[in-house]
This record gives structure tokens, C-alpha cells and sequence, in this order.
């Protein structure tokens, strides 16, 4: 298993996207939605890229394109936890999750449930997320972490390397939750 890192969109303290290739034949297209970005680059990998890309080749997919809830990029949550929302989502995160999300072959969310900001923020960010990417089917891999987060790309082991359809009302089973999250978050 081989997988090369292809392009990174990326400035100052964010990272919008980064793609991979893999050595899997065919044109499938997977896009994965993290949380937010560690230090990898155009140039450097890190665990969590490998093993998603190479989980991406073993089913079949030859480009693995790495997106994120929040765009500042930190290996450690607890450096941007502090930071105010705008400076956490970043200004073109946006932008970049709809333009690679809407060509995607398969759309997988993948973020654990490590969060790097308060649980109002999240749920802010995650109806957000929701509407840009409205539309577009969306999976996880295995089971859901602590039953409501799209497990981790690391955590993708043993009998939860599964790809499985996954509806946002897994993530925000309460309607009351998303209108309080866009109430109190900043």
C-alpha cells in the first residue's frame, strides 16, 4: 500500500484541504471531514493521514481529499481551544468544504469525539456543515464514537473499518439542541 500527497490548500495557521493518491485503480473520489487540522502538509504526512489513505486504497478509492469542521490548524486541541469561532473555522473554509464535497464519489465524516472547542460551538459548526453539504449522502467508518461522533480516522480498527450511511440526525438528534447551539454560540 502507497499513497502520495498530492495538494495542499493551506495558509498561514490553516490548512482548508489536502489531498492524497493512492495506488487503488479507478477514479473513486473519497472526501473526509475531520475536525480540524494537525500539522500535516503538501510535504508531510501524519498518522492519521496514513491510515485513512491507506484504508481509502484497500476500498477502492484512488484520491483521498482531507477537509475539516474547523480549518486552524494545531496538533493539540488545547492550543486552539481559546480561540475566538471565525479564527477557528477560518475565512475560506467554507468555500473549500462545498467545491470538494460536491465532487466527491463518497463523503465520510470523521472526527471523534475529541473536541477542540465547546459543545455549543460544535453543534453551531455542525448545522452549519450540514447545510453546506446538503444533499450530499453522508457516511462514517464502524460505529460512532461515545454513540454520536463519526469515529476518528486513527480509530479506524478491526471491526470498525466499515463503511456505513450516516444521517445527520445521528449527530443532532434534537432539533431544540441546534436551535439553542446557534443561539448561544458567538
Amino acid at each position: 500500500m502507497a499513497y502520495t500527497l498530492t495538494e495542499c490548500e493551506e495558509e498561514r495557521d490553516y490548512r482548508y484541504s489536502l489531498r492524497a493518491r493512492t495506488d487503488a485503480a479507478g477514479s473513486a473520489f473519497l472526501v473526509v471531514v475531520q475536525c480540524n487540522p494537525s500539522r500535516a502538509s503538501g510535504t508531510r504526512s501524519d498518522p492519521t493521514v496514513g491510515k485513512v489513505s491507506n484504508w481509502a486504497e484497500e476500498n477502492g478509492f484512488s484520491s483521498v481529499t482531507f477537509l475539516n469542521l474547523f480549518a486552524r490548524r494545531s496538533p493539540s486541541i488545547h492550543e486552539i481551544s481559546h480561540l475566538p469561532y471565525v479564527d477557528l473555522v477560518g475565512p475560506r473554509n467554507d468555500e473549500v468544504l462545498a467545491l470538494h464535497a460536491a465532487g466527491a464519489s463518497t463523503l465520510v465524516l470523521a472526527w471523534g469525539s475529541s473536541l477542540p472547542v465547546p459543545e455549543e460551538l460544535y453543534l453551531k459548526r455542525l448545522v452549519e456543515v450540514r447545510g453546506l453539504l446538503m444533499g450530499r449522502p453522508a457516511h462514517r467508518v464502524g460505529s460512532l464514537a461515545c454513540g454520536r461522533y463519526p469515529r476518528h480516522g486513527r480509530m479506524w480498527n478491526a471491526d470498525n473499518r466499515t463503511l456505513e450511511p450516516l444521517e445527520w440526525n445521528e449527530l443532532l438528534p434534537n432539533p431544540s439542541l441546534q436551535r439553542d447551539a446557534l443561539k448561544r454560540a458567538p
